[in-house]
């Protein structure tokens, strides 16, 4: 289970805008210009299904399952290499069968299967992003924020007991 803490920004037709502080992973990233940083801090806003009914203010817990979290690892970063070493190992023997200059062939296939890989990439990704595999979720309100009325007491939430497919969540 992979859980980040936040503050919701904003709340939209069962969407939450959460900023997130950056986790240390986000340091070492690559791609962490391509996420939605916010310029000059070490935050960021994530758009998040809001499962427990989160208000603008609240401090919330966002999950992202781990079996999510690897299945786009492998998908993101094994998937094409393991296209450039299928490329460059079947090079040899298909340029002989095309006719091709070996080391041309070689090089050929390896870009070829670099491509494919990006293009499996790409669909999986697709695929994933339709069915919302790759949503985080809000899970439960640690803190709401307060409000005008009340007795201006934070109130701690239980978390959400089911995700949307019926899986169980984070229960405390």
């Amino acid at each position: 289970m992979s859980a980040e803490n936040g503050t919701v920004e904003r709340v939209e037709n069962g969407w939450a805008w959460v900023r997130a502080d950056r986790t240390a992973g986000c340091g070492h990233c690559g791609h962490k210009g391509a996420c939605n940083m916010i310029e000059g801090t070490d935050h960021m806003l994530v758009k998040a299904s809001n499962n427990a009914e989160a208000g603008v203010g609240d401090n919330v817990e966002l999950f992202l399952s781990t079996k999510t979290r690897m299945k786009s690892m492998l998908i993101l970063y094994i998937l094409p290499v393991v296209g450039l070493l299928v490329g460059a190992l079947s090079g040899g023997s298909l340029s002989r069968t095309f006719g091709l200059n070996e080391n041309f062939g070689i090089l050929i296939f390896t870009f070829a299967g670099l491509v494919l890989a990006f293009v499996l990439v790409r669909v999986l990704g697709t695929r994933m992003d339709t069915k919302q595999e790759l949503t985080p979720i809000v899970s439960r309100v640690i803190r709401r924020a307060r409000s005008g009325s009340g007795s201006g007491k934070a109130r701690i939430e239980r978390p959400v007991s089911r995700l949307p497919d019926g899986g169980p969540c984070c229960s405390s």
